[in-house]
């Protein structure tokens, strides 16, 4: 198994979606593994984040912390202070609109015809 190397390109598989700031276009990915990833490596670096809780929870502060870390996966050169400047007020609802978009995207919807296992079946 390689090593993946710093600062290559994301695994074009992942699911982005694109957002535009001030005429840039950056794309998020809000897939489990990659928000796991930009969680840890925040937490590495002293910054109390917790992915978990704020994308169900969405208000100023965790659009800020999830926008950041959904950056990290396809736009490693951009630090997290500085993707939270990004995010000015022009800015915030089409962003929390794309995160949303984002969320859905990456997560599969729930199959309600099937019954969950039975323990011990």
């Amino acid at each position: 198994m390689s090593k993946k190397i710093a600062q290559t390109p994301a695994d074009p598989t992942l699911p982005k979606t694109p957002v535009t700031i001030a005429g840039k276009t950056y794309n998020l990915c809000l897939d489990l593994g990659a928000l796991a990833e930009a969680e840890a490596a925040l937490i590495a670096q002293g910054h109390n984040v917790n992915l978990l809780y704020a994308l169900p929870n969405q208000n100023l502060s965790n659009t800020q912390i999830v926008f950041a870390a959904a950056l990290r996966k396809f736009h490693p050169e951009i630090m997290f202070e500085e993707a939270k400047c990004l995010l000015t007020i022009d800015a915030l609802y089409t962003v929390a609109l794309k995160i949303q978009e984002a969320w859905k995207a990456a997560t599969p919807e729930l199959d309600t015809t099937q019954s969950p296992p039975q323990p011990g079946a």
